[in-house]
């Protein structure tokens, strides 16, 4: 009977300790509040004032190098689970692997694809991830594409807004060592044509009045208060005279021959070497401005809309077939071909194709 009294005392000796271990972790387990962790207004510790917060990176105060934080991403994301489980995730310090970031963070780089589940981790590809940004960029490169598209069509195709400074200048001094001054210079400088170029038109009346506006534009006050010094501008009452003269075929033929007879052979082939550069061009090939409603070409003198006509200036010369069009900035000129089509010749050719066909 002792024997059997003392194994169980023995016994119940043995298994309190196990008792007293589980109402223990049971009481580690129970929530406690923050105040009774750690009193308010307590002292930090040497170890908190060097590293405030330990989910960040440090930078060491005498190396000046950046140390790993003390708990690693996986740490932090074990700690940031147990802690939002038991309720206590506001007690941890700032950091990545927090609920609140990683919900912003999914929801600004577009994380969720179709399919998944609030409490599932997904992480997605690359071109997951990036997805949110790629879309703007791509609507708003499409909201864009008609300002992109005209200002394309503006710029030459081989770049002819930069292309040719230095031949520019060399025309244009070129021009201004013919003429030197205003006084000496002829008709044809002042309207900024040749003899050789009227004479290859069948009516030369509607080039003449092209070079006179533009003489006019060329030679505005405005303009000339902004040009350079040395260069030579013409009054009103020049271009007007040059008009008059060179319009009427009596009047151009008694000047060339007054011209011909005061000026020696190689001066007056010198006045018209300069301009009698001419480039023939085709009408479709020719882009057009939608604004402005105009053909246009870039010049080799730099001018994107050196050459500029309506459908009017082609009204004018449809019979011929052929504009005559100068540059508003150099000597050069454009001949553009082009062709007049019937629209009742166009509505009577498939008549005649069907009546053939049912003979």
């Amino acid at each position: 009977f002792h024997h059997s009294k003392t194994h169980h005392g023995l016994s119940t000796a043995i298994n309190r300790p196990r008792q007293v271990v589980a109402r223990s972790s049971a009481a580690l387990l129970r929530p406690i509040p923050p105040a009774a962790i750690l009193p308010e207004n307590a002292p930090k510790t040497r170890y908190q004032e060097d590293r405030p917060n330990p989910f960040r990176f440090y930078k060491h105060p005498v190396t000046g190098k950046w140390q790993d934080p003390v708990y690693s991403n996986r740490r932090q994301a074990e700690l940031v689970k147990m802690a939002r489980d038991n309720g206590v995730e506001d007690l941890l310090p700032d950091t990545r692997k927090a609920t609140e970031y990683q919900l912003a963070h999914r929801v600004e780089h577009g994380l969720r694809v179709k399919g998944t589940g609030v409490g599932q981790k997904v992480k997605g590809h690359i071109h997951e991830r990036h997805m949110i940004a790629k879309m703007e960029k791509r609507r708003k490169a499409m909201l864009d594409m008609p300002s992109l598209i005209k200002r394309w069509k503006r710029v030459g195709k081989y770049g002819w807004t930069n292309a040719f400074p230095r031949k520019r200048k060399h025309i244009m001094a070129s021009s201004q060592s013919i003429s030197l001054t205003a006084d000496t210079a002829t008709h044809y400088q002042v309207l900024n044509i040749t003899s050789a170029l009227l004479d290859t038109q069948h009516d030369s009346t509607p080039l003449i009045k092209r070079a006179y506006h533009r003489a006019l534009l060329r030679n505005h006050p405005d303009k000339v208060a902004n040009s350079d010094p040395s260069s030579v501008f013409f009054t009103v009452d020049q271009i007007t005279t040059a008009l008059n003269v060179l319009s009427s075929p009596s009047a151009r033929a008694a000047y060339d021959a007054a011209l011909r007879v005061s000026r020696p052979t190689g001066a007056a082939g010198r006045d018209g070497s300069f301009q009698t550069g001419v480039e023939n061009v085709d009408l479709d090939d020719l882009p057009f401005d939608e604004d402005q409603e105009c053909w246009y070409r870039p010049c080799r003198c730099g001018n994107e809309h050196s050459y500029k006509f309506r459908e009017a200036d082609l009204e004018e010369v449809s019979e011929e077939g052929e504009l005559v069009v100068g540059c508003l900035d150099c000597s050069l000129w454009l001949r553009v071909h082009f062709a007049v089509l019937d629209e009742n010749e166009d509505d009577v050719q498939p008549s005649s194709t069907t009546s053939k066909d049912r003979i």
